[in-house]
Formats: structure tokens, sequence, C-alpha cells
């Protein structure tokens, strides 16, 4: 996740204006003590008091509609998050099913079955077990628990479901307490066929509901705030806390269905149909599952820290109006002994405010630091688990001699190998923005983006990109090797969103401006919906993930420009109407002559 930079510079360019501020009324105020006495003080006084008072309430209300800005961004945040945990938990959980049932359906050994999960066992940190049940509905295994006597699946849904399907179809059943386990669970069904093609069964893997909301107790976002795993059924999966009805239930009275004809994402308030509770509601839509995620930041817990934040600031504000009125009445007697003193304890006070901004600022950013943490481990976690089961399989079909078995396994090896590898590379890559910075020279722009060009010769050819440049580009001052990467990233990525275009097309130029050089990369392909162009540059935000990537690429170029001192925006008209990437530079002339 990326930090938010220029919310930082912001709120520190408004406590520069603040200070400068109290600095010209304090020295206003001395002047007019200096020179005039008796009533002058008071009224000097009265006017400061209602002064604090207003400042006070402007800030009051600027820091409760900045906290509930902060509240929905957060909900989004988390709801990313919590996006890519489902998503992680769900992919593991079906992987492994799809490698018992090919074991299975390969020997219908259930002996072979069982020294296969000895070798690759089950994550139990994410699911129970792992059941498979004949053509009749009977329990053939049930991992880590002994079959109850006459137990019988043929009366539950998804082995109806299953026996129905007119192919391989992932079912991700309703949420109900196993009658093995015990526990609440959410099954992933698969069927199996006989070698005549005729039905002979399901297997599952059963995944604790409590596993998947997890992480979410553990972050801290108060006693009232949710996270929600609900079915396109309407049905909850999963939830951190449940209501007076309990588990599994039907939600189908919650706004967030009108909202998902609208958008696969969004945000919205409600008064929960589960508990009753008003809530932020942050949502997403599961790529490849009929799932959908919901963040809910408890209204009610938002508004008891602004009632304590508020509390606060006006008992600040009454104490430094009981301040300014003894102030008053000293400056009446020793006025210019008071001066210094109220010098002194405006620069206190000044102080304290900049600690209290600086500690918040590293809450902030430590906050963002455990997030991060929290999507790399998990986005590190799948490949592993791939490695991890197909090496067992790799293991397998040496021993058999099956060189095409064993080719597609090492195939699925090295393929996760590289997605880890990237990820590594590209995060290592982000870190090293603005440490590692080579001297700033002056740039030919026509040169840079030439060799950018070169080293996506490949890409445009596959793709048969026809490429403009503009004549005589203005000239630059920066990073050459930084500046090489923004380019070349912007192409491969207009190239890889290229869409359907028929005669591909990317248009590459830069003017002087305001004393700044605009660049632009222009491409056809897909476009950008308005309400995404402000995500795009966030961190692992990947609005289509049929498109490989890891969601770094272009937080890697924000962060190039701003170190540069520039600043990174896309437009696009609409869907499928293209888009055009601007940053600006610093002038090769302005830099020289400064």
């Amino acid at each position: 996740m990326a930090f938010n930079h220029t919310n930082i510079f912001w709120r520190q360019g408004c406590q520069s204006a603040d200070q400068l501020e109290l600095k010209r009324m304090s020295r206003a105020n001395e002047e007019g003590i200096a020179r005039s006495s008796g009533s002058i003080y008071l009224i000097t006084g009265a006017m400061l008091s209602v002064l604090v008072w207003i400042v006070s309430y402007n800030f009051i209300v600027m820091e409760e509609e900045e906290r509930f800005k902060d509240a929905e961004a957060q909900a989004h945040q988390i709801a990313v998050f919590f996006e890519s945990h489902v998503v992680g938990i769900f992919q593991y959980g079906d992987a492994y099913l799809k490698l018992v049932r090919r074991e299975y359906v390969r020997h219908y050994d259930l002996a072979k079955i069982e020294q296969l999960m000895a070798e690759v066992p089950l994550n139990h940190s994410i699911a129970s077990h792992i059941t498979i049940i004949d053509e009749n509905g009977t329990p053939l295994l049930v991992s880590g628990h002994k079959i109850k006597a006459g137990t019988t699946a043929r009366d539950r849904d998804y082995f109806q479901f299953q026996r129905h399907a007119k192919g391989d179809e992932l079912l991700v059943s309703k949420m109900h307490r196993g009658r093995n386990s015990g526990k609440l669970i959410v099954r992933l069904v698969r069927r199996y066929d006989k070698p005549n093609g005729e039905f002979g069964g399901v297997m599952f893997v059963a995944l604790e509901a409590n596993h998947i909301t997890d992480f979410f107790n553990t972050m801290q976002m108060g006693p009232q705030s949710s996270a929600t795993l609900v079915g396109k059924d309407k049905f909850v999966r999963a939830r951190s806390s449940y209501g007076p009805l309990g588990p599994g239930q039907n939600i189908s009275g919650s706004q967030i269905w009108k909202r998902l004809e609208e958008s696969p994402t969004g945000q919205y308030l409600q008064t929960s149909v589960v508990d009753n509770v008003t809530r932020e509601y942050a949502y997403r839509e599961v790529p490849g599952f009929p799932l959908i995620v919901a963040i809910g930041l408890s209204v009610d817990d938002l508004q008891h820290s602004i009632t304590h934040s508020r509390l606060n600031h006006y008992s600040v504000a009454a104490l430094v109006t009981l301040l300014i009125a003894g102030t008053t009445f000293f400056f009446y007697r020793q006025r210019q002994l008071l001066v210094q003193i109220e010098a002194k304890n405006r620069e206190l006070e000044q102080r304290a405010v900049e600690i209290e901004n600086k500690n918040t600022e590293l809450q902030n950013q430590n906050v963002e630091l455990e997030r991060f943490n929290y999507t790399v481990s998990h986005d590190l976690k799948a490949p592993l688990v791939t490695i991890k089961g197909f090496l067992g399989l790799l293991r397998k079909d040496i021993d058999a001699q099956q060189p095409e078995a064993i080719e597609r396994d090492a195939a699925q090896i090295s393929d996760a190998a590289d997605k880890m590898a990237q990820l590594l590379e590209e995060l290592l890559e982000l870190s090293r923005v603005g440490r590692q910075m080579n001297v700033p020279e002056k740039l030919n722009l026509n040169q840079l983006v030439q060799e950018a060009l070169e080293r996506v010769a490949i890409q445009i050819e596959n793709r048969d990109v026809e490429i403009r440049i503009a004549p005589d580009m203005p000239t630059v001052f920066g990073d050459s090797g930084r500046l090489l990467e923004v380019f070349q990233n912007l192409v491969d990525n207009s190239i890889k969103f290229m869409g359907a275009q028929e005669a591909p097309c990317i248009e590459i130029g830069a003017h002087r401006e305001n004393g700044e050089v605009h660049c632009f990369v222009r491409d056809n392909g897909i476009g950008i919906a308005s309400e995404y162009q402000d995500r795009v540059f966030d961190l692992f935000e990947r609005l289509d993930t049929r498109v490989e990537g890891t969601g770094i690429g272009l937080a890697l170029i924000k962060r190039i420009i701003e170190v540069h001192g520039g600043r990174i925006w896309v437009e696009s008209e609409a869907e499928g109407q293209g888009a055009t990437f601007w940053f600006t530079l610093p002038d090769d002339r302005i830099e020289s002559a400064a």
C-alpha cells in the first residue's frame, strides 16, 4: 500500500500557514499592548477569546470531515486486503481439492490418497478436512475424523447439485455445522466421474468460517465493526461477528445488491440487516468466485472517537479562554513581562502540535506498513502452495516415468517461482526509489523514449502496435535510469490493456508549460472509467485481474515522478476510448538557471 505523501505535505503546509498566522497575530497583539492600556487590553482579550472559539469550532468541523473521509478510505483498503485474503484461502482450497481428485480418479485407491495427504498435508490454518463421497452419498474418507455409522450426504444440497451438474463446476456451499467436525464450515465442492463418464461422487474441502475472518478481528477496528463474506445467493458464508439470527443469515434486504448492479466495487452507508448496527461499508466482488466481501466500520464507534476529540478541543479552548482572561488582567499590570511569557507559551503550544502531528504520521505509517506486510505475505503464499503441491506430484510422475506429466508439473512449479520472483523484484525496486538515485542530468527525451521502446520491442512487434513519437521534444533534468523505467512501464502498460483493438496505436510526446515539461503516453486501448482513475496508482490495485501483473508498476512510476518533484495523472473519456497518462518533469532550462 502506498503512503499518501500528498496529504502529508498538504497537512504540513496548512500547519505552516497556521503557525505564520499565529505569529503575525502575536506580533500585532504585542505592538497593541505596548501602545495601549486599560480598556484596550479588555477589548483585545475579548476578541482573542472569540477567535479561539471560532478557530476551535472550525478545526473540529474540519477534523470530523477528515475522519469520515479517512473511514471511507480505510474501509476500502481493508476490503482490498480481505478480498486478497479470501482469494488466497479459496484458491488454496480448490487447488488442494483438484490435487486429491486427480490422484483419486487415477487409481480409485483411498490408501494412495492418505499417502498423498501425508506427503502434502492439508493446511489446517485454512481448511478443516477433506471428504470423498461415492455416487450413493456414502462417505468413503473424511480426513482427520472417523466416519459416523449410517452417515449419508444424499440429502445434502451440494450433493444433489453436483449429481445433476452438466460439467466440472465449483460449488461454494452455504455455511453450516459439519456432521463430523461439529464446526461452522463452508464447503468447496467438486464432482468426479467414473471412467465411463457417469457420476462417480463428490469431493469437498471444508473451510472453517472463523479462519476466513480471523485477520479482521486482530485489527481492532472498533467493537462494532464487521467483516462479511457473502455469496451471490445472498447467504452469509462467514462473518467476524453474528447477529441475533446467527450464522448463515439471508441478507437479501441489504443495499449491497442494488449497488452491485451499478458497480462490482463501491461504498454505502446502511444499518445492518444482521445486527442493526449502522456502518460505513466498502464492498468488492471476489474475482473467480461467486462471493462478495464487505467491510463495515461502525458509525457509533467513529462518533465516539469524534466526541472524545471534540471534548478535548473544547476543553483546550476553555482553558485558553481562561488563560487569555488572566493574561489580559496581568497585561494591565505587567505589560512588558507578560509579552515575553505569552510568546514563550505560544512557542511551546506550537511545538506540542508539531510533536502530536509527527506522532500521528508515524502511527499512520506503521498501520500502512502492517497492512502492506499482510498483503505481501498472502500474495507470496499462493505460489508456495502451488510449488509444494506440484513437487509431490513431480516425484510421483518421475517414479511413474511419465514425461508429459513431469513437464507439466515442472512448468507449474516454474510459473509459481517466476511469479514470486517478479513480486519480490518489483517490491525491491519500489523500495529503492528515493534511496538509490543517479546524479540528475540533462536528458534528451527523444533519445530516452527510443531506448525505452527498444526494451519492449518484442511486445510491440507481437501486438503489431503503431508507435508515434512527437519530434523535437524538450530536454528535461533528472535520473536517466529511473525515467527510462517510467516510459518503458507506461508503454508496456498500454500494450497490455489494448483489448480487442484492431489497429493499436501509442502516441508519445511532451511540451513545456508553466516552467515544467508535460509528458504524455496516449493509447487507443480499453480506457479507464472515471471512478477508477484516482486508484490506478495505488499499490496492489489491479482493476482487471485477467491481465498479468502484480499491481506495482504504476505505483513505482508514481513514486519515481514524485521523487523528481513532479506529478502524474490519467485522463480517459470512457471505457473503450483509450487513456492518456500525463506526468510533469523539471525543465532543463529552469534547473540550469538555478
